[in-house]
């Protein structure tokens, strides 16, 4: 017997790490970033069909923010649409798509701004933790550690194999020799923010963990479609506190799984993740748009909305995108939130 698992797709993000490509009013989820198609449009199609035949997908959820609202409505296909006022972080979201589910649903949570290169080896980790959500576990998914990043929490396992393991905890992003630690044990894995959990279950471990957010949350959803995308009541979304599901659930809850997958994953953090993913020429650079880049090496360059001419760089990022331009190089890339915010 085949089992259907409701996809919840959460796309409230903000993606400042790539700015000036990704900005508020259109953020990285709603970019072709790596092809043709946005990265909401991927990540959804990921979840049309199965491979294996005992896994499959029933009609997905999209929960973004209203100021999106005509971009997820148009990108979103025949998903279920459901907005919010004003952005609230992950639990809020987490707790309405368990709301909008039978009890004894099986949910799956996703960002929909990550590149999932292997989908198959991605479907084969959900029907391995299919099992342990629908005997009352929540099932978190490992991305098998393939450095000591420090941009990444990380899930502590029980073991080092297995098809799924219990969890010993979650852990904060580290610094850099506590990243090494952790990757040289074999049983720490990167975590990715996708769950897999009955929707009952989830409610209960609302109920004990976090009751103020469940009981705001329940009294935001929204009665009626009135003709257009479903919004949440704002003056009593805006009484939900604001916080993500790991803070509010994981890290209490006791009935926790981990499924570690070698899936090709990354969330595309920055502009050095996105070049990593990206098509290069024979020297190494991603030149995108009406770019002339000479003697350069290494390079991720984007022109948006007007012409780049580059000559003698090596692993710089320039992109120029909605009347701004940004220059930094590789290792720098962290500061490009701190330049956004600027």
């Amino acid at each position: 017997m085949a089992t259907s698992i409701k996809p919840v797709v959460l796309c409230g993000g903000s993606g400042t790490r790539l700015w000036p490509l990704s900005t508020p009013s259109h953020p990285k989820q709603f970019l072709n970033l790596l092809g043709d198609a946005t990265m909401l449009e991927v990540t959804l199609g990921r979840v049309l069909k199965s491979p294996f035949s005992n896994l499959t997908f029933g009609r997905p959820m999209v929960i973004g923010s209203e100021r999106h609202g005509e971009l997820i409505t148009g990108l979103a296909g025949k998903a279920d649409i459901l907005l919010e006022p004003t952005g609230k972080n992950s639990a809020a979201p987490v707790a309405a798509a368990a709301l909008a589910a039978e009890a004894d649903e099986l949910v799956l949570i996703l960002p929909a701004d990550h590149d999932i290169a292997d989908v198959d080896a991605f479907h084969k980790a959900i029907a391995a933790g299919a099992e342990a959500a629908a005997d009352g576990s929540v099932v978190t998914f490992g991305i098998i550690a393939a450095s000591p990043a420090t941009g990444y929490g990380y899930i502590e396992a029980s073991d080092k194999s297995g098809h799924v393991i219990d969890v010993v905890r979650f852990v904060e992003k580290p610094d850099l020799e506590t990243a090494k630690s952790y990757v040289a044990s074999g049983n720490f894995f990167w975590n990715a923010g996708i769950f897999l959990f009955r929707a009952g279950d989830m409610l209960e471990a609302f109920r004990a963990h976090a009751p103020d957010i469940l009981e705001a949350v329940s009294a935001a959803m929204p009665s009626g479609e009135n003709g257009a995308a479903p919004t949440f009541d704002a003056a009593a979304f805006d009484a939900c506190r604001s916080e993500s599901i790991d803070y509010a659930i994981i890290e209490h809850h006791n009935a926790l799984k981990v499924v570690p997958v070698d899936m090709g994953w990354s969330d595309i953090g920055d502009f050095l993740a996105l070049w990593e993913r990206s098509p290069k020429d024979e020297n190494g650079n991603v030149l995108i748009g009406d770019v002339r880049a000479i003697d350069c090496r290494n390079c991720y360059i984007r022109a948006s909305d007007t012409s780049i001419s580059v000559a003698g760089r090596v692993g710089t990022v320039i992109v120029a995108a909605g009347g701004e331009t940004l220059v930094c190089d590789m290792e720098t890339v962290q500061s490009v939130k701190a330049l956004a915010r600027k």
